[in-house]
């Protein structure tokens, strides 16, 4: 996903945009968008790993503001899928603003 076609469909969604203890689940059905949606909520609830040691300096982190409801995807169980098989790639994640409202 490029930040212009990102931006143009409104990802990622601004934080003031939820109440505290707002929830945003998200329904990715290409691995590509599951990567970008879980980098984001990874990114926002300070789960990001360890840098290389021979990598330059990053800059601080920011303070959590999302808490990740699920570590792993949701995915299809089988029932689903042999009555839909579409639903085979579909990926779901869902998080919940922490902190102060916005």
């Amino acid at each position: 996903m490029t930040s212009s076609a990102s931006s143009s469909v409104g990802w990622p969604p601004p934080n003031r945009c939820w109440r505290r203890a707002g929830r945003l689940a998200v329904v990715s059905f290409h691995s590509l968008e599951d990567r970008a949606v879980k980098e984001f909520v990874r990114a926002r609830s300070g789960r990001t790993p360890a840098p290389s040691r021979h990598a330059p300096p990053r800059r601080e982190q920011q303070a959590a503001t999302l808490r990740d409801l699920t570590r792993r995807p949701v995915v299809p169980s089988d029932a689903e899928v042999a009555a839909n098989p579409r639903a085979r790639s579909a990926r779901l994640r869902v998080a919940e603003k922490i902190g102060s409202a916005a």
